[in-house]
């Protein structure tokens, strides 16, 4: 049994959806079926929330709704040009009705946003079905709202499990022996009543683990347009390399600290399966990818390392300290603390001007500097041995280096550097990886 989540960009247009048809068709022999949930096709998402609050404005929609219709027909069209487009044209046909409904009523609650949002998964789920078909390849369109029951906060729903376990048992799990590629929707879901609803942030994400673990798939398979979670942003290290394998819980902490990787929280039913996440190319699928399990078997010392830049590191004495914790907005930001009785060192992200002003406010009278830095987290299974720490300080050792904190994170040791220093101090730790291997 297989879940694969092929995101926006792997689903971005024809020629996309087309590598995500020859990946699906082969995984057809996989014992207890397969499963693949989609995001919308990029940018359609986007269009879509515009487009509704243009509606609730009672503006002409027309051009909008066309031009995301137009799109969706020329992909299919040239995905299987002699298809005909009945189920395709079915969904454009509710989609235009409830656009049209909103700009007649002139206002878009949350409630209609989802409903209006939801059609890109829908129209890309019907595209790929569509297609698979055409191709030979035994396919069945199912629609996710059947079985992702979540409560009714519009927007940023939460999915109530046991219902949703009950549903996918009763009406999902029984379809997956048949054979047949089951093409679902990620990131909805709906209420009891049968309201659309949305889950929110990373949630094709979210839907594909927790399809996943009800399931108890042998793996998640996450297809994005980068070959698994890097060493480090190789915009920065430019031999920066995929990390093979990885623990979860070194995946929450470089997620805490600016790695672009998955959001963790998405992850965590498959997590709690214990269920390995698979981190995947669909533009190079022949590249080993990611492969993220609840303990790493790997031998390297360290993973990775990932930047956190505009940080502002203050050091005061435990009364300041205790007054920029208590100020909301500083206390958000915080993202590295060491004290002693005495005195603290707080690092703080002043990404905002909200922050920086009220770091600045909160400091006026003190006469205390406040410097910019970067703050480097250095992830991997060994970075609290002995040698292993001290390769780390040694090869900071031609920076300015503010404070270095190990022990408070597992898997993690922190650094903060000059803010102009960050891009080579990175590069620096990043070559103790490349050396490694």
């Amino acid at each position: 049994m297989l879940v694969m989540k092929f995101g926006g960009s792997s689903v971005k247009d024809a020629t996309a959806l087309r590598r995500v048809a020859s990946i699906v068709a082969n995984s057809i022999q996989e014992q207890g079926g397969t499963v693949v949930v989609l995001s919308a096709t990029a940018g359609t998402t986007d269009d879509l929330i515009t487009l509704a609050r243009s509606a609730a404005r009672a503006e002409n929609c027309t051009s909008i709704i066309e031009r995301i219709a137009d799109r969706h027909r020329a992909i299919l069209s040239e995905l299987a040009p002699t298809v005909l487009h009945t189920k395709l044209d079915e969904v454009l046909s509710e989609f235009r009705s409830y656009v049209n409904a909103l700009s007649v009523l002139g206002e878009c609650t949350d409630q209609s946003l989802d409903h209006v949002t939801a059609f890109g998964e829908r129209l890309s789920t019907t595209i790929l079905h569509t297609a698979l078909v055409d191709a030979g390849l035994p396919s069945t369109y199912f629609d996710v709202r059947r079985v992702m029951r979540t409560d009714d906060a519009f927007c940023a729903a939460r999915v109530e499990m046991s219902d949703t376990l009950t549903l996918v048992g009763g009406l999902l799990a029984p379809l997956c022996t048949t054979g047949q590629v089951i093409v679902t929707q990620g990131f909805i879901g709906s209420t009891k009543d049968g309201l659309t609803t949305t889950l929110g942030r990373g949630g094709s994400d979210y839907t594909c683990a927790i399809l996943g673990s009800m399931l108890c798939s042998r793996e998640i398979q996450i297809w994005t347009d980068v070959s698994g979670v890097y060493s480090a942003d190789p915009r920065i290290a430019g031999d920066a390399q995929p990390i093979t394998e990885l623990s979860f819980s070194e995946v929450r902490e470089m997620a805490l600290f600016g790695a672009k990787v998955l959001h963790p929280d998405t992850i965590a039913p498959a997590v709690e399966a214990e269920i390995p996440v698979v981190v995947l190319n669909t533009f190079h699928p022949e590249d080993h990818g990611t492969r993220i399990v609840g303990l790493a078997s790997s031998g390297a010392e360290i993973h990775a390392v990932s930047i956190v830049r505009s940080c502002s590191l203050v050091r005061c004495n435990s009364l300041i300290a205790d007054q920029l914790r208590s100020t909301h907005v500083i206390n958000k930001a915080i993202i590295l603390e060491s004290k002693s009785i005495e005195s603290s060192m707080i690092v703080v992200h002043t990404s905002t001007s909200e922050s920086a002003l009220a770091l600045e406010v909160a400091l006026v009278d003190t006469g205390l500097i406040v410097n910019r830095v970067v703050l480097l987290a250095v992830t991997g299974p060994k970075v609290m041995h002995q040698h292993v720490m001290s390769n780390i300080v040694e090869s900071l050792a031609p920076y300015n280096v503010f404070c270095i904190s190990s022990g408070s994170a597992e898997h993690t040791i922190f650094a903060t550097v000059a803010e102009e220093q960050g891009n080579e101090a990175l590069r620096s730790i990043h070559d103790l990886i490349r050396h490694h291997h």
